[in-house]
């Protein structure tokens, strides 16, 4: 028996061994003993009132059924979240798994998943880019994908964004391997969070088309068509039950996109115009670079996308801090750039940003912080860290990275 065999054999034994231990020490120690999670409450309630009392998740019972264990009572009227589903029916299907389960349970095993997702996101971004970091190195990179603000967040609230990132990060990855029909299943599952994909799928399915990437194409259009239309079978009225409780969502939250955040809280005087008109530009951009982007010209594909996850954070109607973690491969691709530049010389300076971030988010979040919210400047520093640098490591030419 070769090597790989052997290990391969030895990973299918120790991982489901790993996971089932980490969910119990989970379980014992965090979910069992402190509430929270208020993130999945929705979608989990939801699951449970659809699944085995053929409620519609989108109703005003099961959205009240959140809130009361959210709140131990009704929500008020003071921004207190309402507990809506909110999210398209598909993501139904992620939850019903975890359904049958007490809601300890069931967040111990969402916790742990988050925790392989962002491993999953960090490797995957790792194998798309070519970077292989010294092992000292790669370790750490792992550890900050879980440690840092943004990914520890989205653990500890139990968001499905984290999830959504996984299948992104691998649908990119599948299509530098050119595993075309699994990329378009990743990235069909991925638009369970809609705003994480608004401007990746239509850039995706165009240059899918111009690349000749049939069956990336028709595995992403077929993918859509069967959850929406199961979907429907499901809750015919989803779709616009959906957009209603989205359109109800700003009467709750007050903090959109990093662009808007720069304009209502440090730049009020410029007004709505500057907004939409950097919202604007920042759209005629990515369109402009995604044109300039052919079949082989990989450098520039890899760029591209990059900043497609940059832009999408940054002009989000509504955006999250939880959503960030899928700029992690964007993180990953300037440490490739900075390892093909420098060489062995980039290590030191990579782990000096790894580091910035870990500590920085988090002493941003503690001097900011009010009461348990987040404040806006907690939008900022990634999004527009990250656009910088893509900025400075543009390529200039076609296949330069």
């Amino acid at each position: 028996m070769d090597k790989q065999r052997l290990l391969t054999i030895a990973l299918a034994i120790l991982l489901p061994i790993v996971f089932v231990t980490d969910v119990i020490f989970t379980h014992n120690t965090f979910t069992a003993r402190f509430p929270g999670g208020n993130d999945s409450v929705p979608r989990y309630v939801g699951t449970r009132a659809w699944l085995f009392e053929g409620l519609d998740p989108y109703s005003e019972e099961v959205s009240e059924r959140g809130q009361r264990m959210i709140y131990g009572r009704l929500a008020n009227d003071l921004g207190e979240d309402k507990a809506r589903f909110a999210y398209p029916f598909y993501v139904i299907f992620f939850y019903v798994p975890l359904a049958g389960l007490s809601w300890e349970w069931a967040r111990a095993i969402g916790i742990v998943s988050l925790e392989i997702a962002m491993i999953v996101i960090t490797v995957a971004a790792m194998r798309m880019h070519k970077w292989t970091p010294p092992p000292l190195l790669f370790a750490f990179t792992l550890a900050l994908s879980i440690l840092f603000y943004h990914g520890a967040r989205t653990i500890i609230l139990w968001q499905f964004a984290g999830i959504a990132a996984m299948w992104i990060a691998l649908g990119l990855w599948a299509i530098k391997e050119k595993r075309d029909v699994f990329a378009g299943i990743c990235f069909a599952l991925a638009t369970a969070k809609p705003q994480m994909m608004f401007l990746l799928l239509p850039l995706l399915g165009l240059w899918s088309l111009t690349a000749r990437r049939w069956r990336l194409a028709a595995s992403l259009t077929i993918s859509m068509i069967v959850l929406v239309g199961v979907s429907f079978l499901f809750v015919p009225s989803w779709l616009s039950e959906m957009l209603n409780q989205i359109r109800a969502y700003q009467d709750y939250t007050d903090i959109g996109s990093p662009i808007n955040t720069l304009a209502r809280f440090y730049f009020p005087f410029l007004g709505d115009a500057a907004e939409w008109g950097v919202v604007g530009i920042l759209l005629a951009w990515l369109m402009w670079e995604g044109w300039q982007v052919r079949a082989s010209d990989e450098g520039r594909y890899d760029w591209v996308m990059a900043l497609a996850l940059v832009i999408t954070n940054l002009i989000a109607f509504r955006t999250a801090t939880t959503n960030y973690v899928m700029m992690l491969p964007a993180l990953i691709f300037v440490f490739a750039l900075m390892a093909r530049r420098w060489g062995a010389k980039a290590n030191g300076w990579i782990a000096a940003i790894e580091i910035i971030l870990l500590v920085g988010l988090w002493w941003l979040f503690a001097v900011t912080v009010q009461g348990r919210v987040e404040q806006p400047p907690m939008y900022l520093p990634l999004p527009f860290g990250l656009l910088i640098a893509l900025i400075i490591f543009r390529p200039k030419a076609l296949n330069e990275t």
